[in-house]
This record gives structure tokens, sequence and C-alpha cells, in this order.
């Protein structure tokens, strides 16, 4: 009878961390929807026009800052 081999443990994989570039990008983005959101109800006082604002310019960011960085 042969004995069984000793098994090698596998290591586990670790989860790939975001890259400063990306943390950039996606913390601008955040900051241009909040400024875009805050200023479109200050001037108009409609929570969902800002909300849409909002969103119209973290879109945009996103697209956009990528090729720009």
């Amino acid at each position: 009878m042969s004995e069984p081999s000793p098994s090698t443990p596998t290591p586990t994989p670790t989860p790939d961390r975001l890259s400063l570039r990306w943390a950039l990008i996606l913390l601008a983005a955040v900051v241009a929807g909040l400024l875009a959101g805050l200023l479109t109800y200050a001037q108009s006082g409609d929570w969902p026009g800002s909300l849409l604002a909002a969103l119209g310019a973290s879109g945009a960011a996103l697209v956009a800052l990528p090729l720009l960085l």
C-alpha cells in the first residue's frame, strides 16, 4: 500500500484592491454629483430635479474622467 502524499495547502485568493486611480475617479464623480445636486436644489427647491442633476453629473464624470486621468 502506498502512503497518501501530504497535500500542500492551496493559497486563498486575495481580493483585488481598488487602484488609486479609480478611487480618485469615483471620489471625483461623487463630489461632482453632490455639487450638482446641491446647487440644483438651492436654485429650484425641487428634489427630484436635483437628484436627476446629481445622477447625470456623476455619470458624466465617470465617463469623462478615465479619459483625462
